[in-house]
């Protein structure tokens, strides 16, 4: 999209563009809460480029403190401007409960809500050209628990100190280090900045899967049509057996991945939006990159051109998972859930789940996602995942019973050896959960398309869970029987590879179809 040059950072977003796009955006925040409608909104506005996604999602999520925290009155006076999210600093990155940042009670001030801030945040987007910030401090420097922090309003002219922090990835976004030293407003009540934060995080997990779940959406139909339309030795590359066979594996995944984000979303308002938000924070983010990192290999040349946004999401992509290690943190959380998902004994409501993915995937809806205590959404109600995929009625057997069987050998055989602690077994197994899930995504995806090519999809990530297994058996040289591989189904026949991709891809359509 159109950029501008900037007579101190160079080539840079237009924020005036940005801004201009922000109050319809927020529209769907406040006063009603549309999860998937402020997303769509900014595609709309941005057209899915990764910089202005990725600065709209900033500001829209900083904003969203002011509904997280019920301050309805600010939130309506506030609308339409630039926020930022300055929370992290050069010593602490994700460790918010270790910010230096300072908050000091203005004396003259009656109403208990202004305070003076000090303090230096770093690597904060939008940072120079944001009428807000939303910053944590600390009222009491020397405080470290979860009631140690609050969240403050702060306007631009408290910042100043400048830096940009040149990056490798989204190059015109200005990503900055910069001073706070002047008046904050505090939203909420003093030390319950960790309680907003929980809130906001729930839904914001979703924004950011969003963007990496297009970036899959832009650049794979891209690396087809490019492959379809090419001519090498008097033939389509779409047509070599070997290239369509990658084409047809990365299809397959992308449409997972597609399905996988709206049917969370499908969820998103019940007891399943924490569980969901940090399984598309870690590990469809993940996913993401190395379908794109596939694709552009597949393209080839095609996709180191500027003009091809193939090779530039690819490369842009490793910024959302990877920043201050999000996906590692996401998956340590799946951990405490791990009992309950592999020990669940209640049916799942297979008619409700199915209804509800037929009627509510890809359909914008208001919610209260934004305003779910995390109480109420640390337990989601797991049902017997092995049951459900036997009601699911495949025509092919993934032996689900054994992969929950592995699951919970391997399980035991840590906890045997008192490693259940130890941050690299909790990542590992958080890692298992996260890919059973996604199996049972792909049992879902391909029973609400009625789809028989989506079979290989199931076959594909019940062998990437029997590989993860394996894997970690081997590394942790434990005494656990391997899993073999399932035999995945014939490569398809095609008349007309492109238009069979593109349809494979279409898991919207052919949810609607059906």
């Amino acid at each position: 999209m159109h950029t501008i040059k900037d007579s101190q950072f160079g080539d840079i977003l237009d924020y005036q563009r940005l801004r201009a796009g922000m109050m319809d955006v927020l529209d769907n925040v406040y006063p009603t809460f549309n999860l998937m409608g402020s997303m769509l909104e900014a595609t709309r506005h941005f057209r899915n480029d990764p910089s202005y996604m990725t600065a709209c999602a900033a500001s829209g999520l900083a904003y969203m403190m002011l509904v997280a925290a019920e301050e309805y009155e600010l939130a309506a006076q506030l609308k339409g401007k630039i926020f930022t999210l300055a929370w992290t600093e050069e010593h602490t990155g994700t460790d918010l409960l270790s910010v230096r940042s300072r908050a000091t009670p203005l004396p003259e001030d009656a109403s208990g809500k202004r305070y003076h801030i000090q303090g230096q945040k770093w690597l904060i987007n939008n940072s120079y050209h944001a009428d807000y910030h939303s910053v944590i401090a600390k009222v009491d420097p020397s405080a470290m628990g979860p009631r140690s922090i609050s969240v403050f309003a702060v306007p631009h002219s408290s910042t100043k100190n400048w830096q940009r922090l040149e990056t490798h990835v989204l190059r015109s976004m200005v990503l900055t280090k910069f001073d706070i030293d002047g008046p904050g407003i505090l939203i909420g009540q003093p030390g319950r900045g960790l309680e907003i934060l929980q809130r906001m995080a729930l839904p914001s997990k979703y924004h950011c899967a969003y963007m990496g779940v297009k970036m899959v959406d832009d650049s794979l139909p891209a690396a087809i049509e490019h492959l379809a339309a090419k001519r090498i030795f008097g033939e389509n590359p779409a047509r070599f057996s070997n290239v369509f066979r990658q084409l047809y594996s990365l299809a397959l995944q992308a449409a997972l991945i597609n399905f996988t984000f709206f049917r969370a979303l499908a969820f998103s308002d019940s007891p399943f939006l924490q569980f969901h938000g940090i399984m598309l924070k870690s590990w469809l983010l993940l996913k993401c990159n190395e379908i794109l990192s596939q694709n552009l290999l597949v393209t080839g040349s095609k996709g180191f051109l500027k003009s091809s946004n193939i090779g530039g999401n690819a490369i842009d992509s490793f910024v959302y998972p990877v920043f201050d290690g999000h996906y590692t943190l996401n998956t340590l959380l799946t951990y405490k859930h791990t009992r309950r998902y592999l020990e669940a004994s209640e049916p799942g409501d297979l008619e409700a789940r199915l209804r509800s993915l037929r009627e509510n995937a890809y359909v914008p809806r208001a919610g209260k996602q934004i305003l779910n205590n995390s109480r109420e959404t640390r337990r989601p109600p797991f049902f017997d995942y092995s049951e459900y995929i036997r009601r699911c009625a495949l025509p092919i057997d993934i032996e689900a019973e054994r992969l929950i069987s592995a699951s919970r050998g391997l399980l035991a055989a840590i906890q045997t050896r008192e490693l259940t602690h130890e941050p690299e077994y909790r990542y590992k197994i958080g890692m298992v959960v996260h890919n059973l899930e996604a199996v049972l995504a792909a049992v879902e995806l391909w029973k609400v398309t009625a789809n028989g090519q989506y079979l290989n999809a199931v076959l594909m990530q019940a062998n990437e869970t029997r590989k993860l297994l394996n894997r970690i058996i081997s590394e942790g040289a434990f005494e656990l029987p391997f899993l073999y591989p399932l035999r995945q189904l014939p490569l398809p026949q095609v008349d007309n590879p492109r238009q069979f991709l593109l349809r494979l891809l279409d898991v919207k359509g052919q949810i609607r179809g059906a």
